[in-house]
């Protein structure tokens, strides 16, 4: 079974995809905070993240580029924002 750790705060969007994801034999971890993500994916070891960018106690970006110091798996950032600076630092952040 793939596992992925998906970052959301909000409950609704997490337990939505955790559902449909389920239905296809892939089991999702969702954490809510920010400043737990890092954690749990050390703990779950997943085979995808996937970071919302906007989240309480800890941004997506700020995760994701801390992740990329000792985890080389994919990840995945999300926003509803539209905005191509959020594309570039989304790529340099890794």
């Amino acid at each position: 079974m793939n596992k992925i750790v998906y970052v959301e705060d909000e409950p609704e969007v997490g337990s939505l995809i955790a559902a449909y994801l389920g239905r296809h034999d892939i089991e999702v971890i969702v954490e809510m905070r920010g400043d737990r993500a890092e954690a749990v994916i050390a703990e779950q070891q997943p085979d995808l993240v996937m970071l919302d960018i906007m989240l309480p106690g800890k941004d997506g970006m700020t995760i994701c580029r801390d992740l990329r110091a000792n985890w080389q798996g994919p990840i995945v950032l999300l926003t509803s924002l539209d905005s191509d600076m959020n594309h570039i630092l989304a790529l340099e952040m890794g």
